[in-house]
């Protein structure tokens, strides 16, 4: 039996901050370097794997979550509420099935590790792309750097947003 590749690897920080990027090969999964993912899980950051099961359409619905390390309350919630955002209707995790109630759509917003970018999007292909990818984009189209995931603006405190927000525009020019 061939088993399937996960479709991310994701890294929740101790304060919530969801990390996903595309799965390879070249990441540590077993082995002598598994020392490396205790390592992290000792430190309060949670590593896992992804993957995607998609309906006929291919939209993204359900998630399979394959703990590698850090599976703590704290992680879980935090996936779990990112999951929602994403609009996937299940989570499957270790002992644990989640039925979720998807909220996709409206006003999202992150900014990049690297140029320090801000972007927000709420257009209906910026959605599209995230329910048929699973995920929302997760480099910065202007210096290549990683993205945080995606937050609701709804969900954005007063101080993770600009001094001077750039109000009523629904996109940023890259995304």
């Amino acid at each position: 039996m061939e088993h399937e590749l996960p479709d991310f690897r994701v890294m929740i920080g101790r304060n919530g901050t969801v990390r996903l990027i595309d799965w390879g090969p070249w990441l540590v999964s077993g082995g002598p370097l598994h020392t490396m993912l205790d390592a992290r899980g000792r430190a309060g950051i949670c590593v896992a794997d992804l993957t995607v099961i998609r309906d006929d359409d291919g939209t993204a619905r359900e998630l399979v979550v394959d703990f590698r390390c850090g599976d703590r309350p704290v992680h879980r919630a935090a996936l779990t509420q990112w999951a929602a955002h994403v609009g996937y209707t299940r989570l499957w995790m270790d002992g644990e099935v989640v039925e979720l109630e998807p909220a996709p759509g409206g006003r999202a917003e992150t900014r990049c590790t690297g140029c320090r970018v801000r972007f927000v999007d709420a257009g209906a292909s910026f959605w599209e792309l995230v329910r048929t990818r699973g995920a929302f984009p997760d480099a910065c189209c202007l210096c290549g750097s990683d993205l945080p995931q995606w937050i609701p603006a709804r969900q954005t405190t007063a101080t993770s947003r600009d001094p001077d927000p750039i109000r009523d525009q629904g996109r940023t020019p890259c995304t």
